[in-house]
């Protein structure tokens, strides 16, 4: 399993493929308190915020990454999260509530989300301007409370996982629709997937590094970790600069990576 933290104020938590990673940075220069699911699909776009809370009030947490999971922590309660695949987060608490939230302040006819509750398998459903994608939120185990469902305006929107002996959800994105979420994967098998997956990549990239080069084994991660799967006008697997403000594939600065 990966050695390697980092703090996620300067690399974000991500892995290679996905045009999604969860950070606190939210746009140029802008830092947010709490974490957030920001997509990179059509720009850099702060989508969800994930807000550890307990009995409905915030709850202030120590946060660890590496390169397969994602924790808040804190007294009697904890929360993790882990890329289930490039396009999916799976997340599970336990003595802590996850408040996801919409990012943005209002819902404007050009900007914002829309949140509703989907008929069909009861899941929560918030639909982007800015990215032009849904972020579906599916109860794994635990129960989920929906907070502005179909709120216009400004308004809170915001749907929180919670049970008594823990919960787990998923956060998906897809462009239009897709079935309901199925996974009979369980979390700490996709965390030691995850974790396999980097460890076979860093033994390729710096199979060289020794106790004289701590650094090989994190920027194996921010290279990892920035890279995206082809989409629109990206042909290949390509390698953004960063998956924080700057999100962009240019020639000379591929080229480097």
């Amino acid at each position: 399993m990966p050695a390697v933290s980092f703090d996620v104020h300067e690399i974000p938590f991500s892995r290679r493929g996905s045009w999604l990673n969860v950070s606190p940075v939210t746009a140029l220069h802008t830092t947010s308190p709490d974490l957030h699911l920001v997509s990179h699909q059509t720009g850099m776009h702060a989508v969800l915020a994930l807000v550890p809370q307990r009995a409905g009030q915030r709850v202030e947490t120590t946060i660890e990454a590496d390169p397969a999971v994602l924790t808040w922590s804190v007294d009697r309660g904890s929360i993790s999260a882990v890329f289930e695949t490039v396009d999916t987060v799976r997340l599970r608490g336990n003595g802590l509530e996850l408040r996801i939230a919409d990012a943005a302040t209002a819902l404007t006819p050009f900007t914002g989300t829309f949140f509703f509750q989907d008929p069909i398998d009861g899941s929560a459903i918030f639909t982007s301007y800015e990215t032009g994608r849904r972020y579906r939120v599916t109860s794994i185990r635990g129960s989920l409370e929906f907070d502005g469902a179909e709120a216009l305006g400004a308004s809170a929107r915001a749907v929180i996982a919670s049970g008594a002996d823990g919960w787990e959800v998923a956060i998906e994105e897809f462009e239009t629709a897709r079935p309901p979420y199925a996974s009979s994967t369980a979390f700490d098998d996709m965390v030691a997937h995850v974790g396999a997956q980097f460890d076979a990549y860093l033994q390729t990239v710096a199979g060289w590094r020794t106790a004289a080069s701590p650094a090989a084994e994190l920027a194996a991660y921010v290279l990892w970790s920035a890279s995206v799967a082809p989409r629109g006008f990206l042909r290949r697997e390509s390698i953004l600069m960063s998956k924080h403000w700057m999100d962009k594939v240019w020639s000379w600065d591929h080229c480097f990576n």
